[in-house]
């Protein structure tokens, strides 16, 4: 059986199978978002990116994909991530402060 084709993370850029990315509402449901404010993002990152901000902080400052991969909280956690194999299975700690 042929093994679907590695689809990178919208974060760290990791090629994952499908079935192990996670959809990431950028602009929050309950801030109004849709289907099409989603990114698929491997479940580490999408794990950092809550475990760093709020919802109100996405909606406000991170909308999308790309603001959010320019984030300077999170530049270095995505750099680590780059280089660490798709096999890795992390639990991030919550910050003490969300923001």
């Amino acid at each position: 059986m042929d093994e679907p084709k590695p689809t990178p993370c919208g974060l760290c850029g990791r090629g994952f199978p499908p079935r192990d990315l996670t959809q990431h509402h950028c602009l929050p449901k309950e801030k109004g978002g849709t289907a099409g404010d989603v990114a698929m993002i491997c479940s580490q990152c999408h794990g950092m990116v809550h475990a760093t901000y709020t919802n109100a902080t996405l909606a406000a400052v991170y909308p999308t994909i790309e603001q959010l991969r320019k984030a300077p909280e999170l530049v270095g956690f995505i750099k680590w991530a780059r280089k660490q194999p798709v096999t890795r299975k992390k639990k991030n700690k919550p910050r003490k402060r969300k923001l």
